[in-house]
């Protein structure tokens, strides 16, 4: 091997390890935001557990409380539907955020080879 193809595949090397240390930045942050969703949302079911118990402790009648309840039911429902798809939504672009500069590399190696043979 002679010295610039030394220098080459440090080079290649040193930008595959900056890859992997961008896309594993963006997969850290990303995570970090996805936890702070699952927490704001479990916070927030807590919130409306809460603010149910409360109200069906001031219920005047069985059907108020199954009202309260059924109103609680559906609604919850729904919310955790929401979350799931925008936690399913914020996880797939994480997901191709994260790989971004690795399948750049890649793109890199393959025109590299190609080069080569």
């Amino acid at each position: 091997m002679n010295d610039k193809h030394i220098r080459d595949l440090t080079a290649f090397g040193t930008a595959n390890l900056e890859a992997v240390t961008a896309s594993g930045k963006i997969w850290a942050a990303g995570v970090t935001d996805l936890t702070n969703q699952v927490a704001g949302s479990a916070r927030s079911g807590f919130e409306d557990s809460v603010a149910t118990f409360r109200a069906l402790t001031a219920v005047k009648s069985v059907k108020e409380a199954m009202d309260i309840q059924g109103s609680y039911g559906k609604a919850a429902f729904a919310n955790a539907v929401a979350v799931s798809k925008s936690l399913t939504e914020a996880s797939i672009k994480l997901t191709e955020q994260a790989l971004a500069p690795l399948t750049a590399r890649l793109a890199v190696a393959v025109e590299s080879l190609a080069k080569a043979a």
